[in-house]
């Protein structure tokens, strides 16, 4: 998918804007980290086995990292990675991901 360069700077404010409200929002508490730990087993190549990889998650807001997949999920955020697994994603996967890895 290729997004107009005068797209850009909307769509980063966007994805931008709706982080800040998630992390205001705090963890949500809605997620299961257990169901979490084995949903995120294929995501250990990158995020590391407990979160803590080459591109760390854990520690994060889990509101933070819902929102994160939520826009890689509806490509408002770009990479070709991300975007192909997080479109095989639902709402509940999300939540218990991130609250996995908010739990690290």
């Amino acid at each position: 998918m290729r997004v107009s360069a005068k797209l850009i700077p909307v769509l980063m404010l966007t994805v931008l804007l709706l982080s800040a409200a998630a992390y205001a929002a705090g963890d949500s508490g809605a997620g299961d980290p257990a169901a979490g730990r084995e949903k995120a087993k294929g995501c250990a190549s990158c995020h590391g086995l407990h979160g803590k990889g080459r591109i760390p998650l854990a520690g994060k807001s889990a509101g933070y990292l819902a929102e994160q997949l939520r826009a890689y999920r509806s490509l408002m955020r770009g990479d070709e990675t991300m975007n192909a697994i997080a479109k095989e994603l639902n709402d509940h996967d999300i939540a218990d991901l991130a609250a996995y890895y908010a739990s690290q």
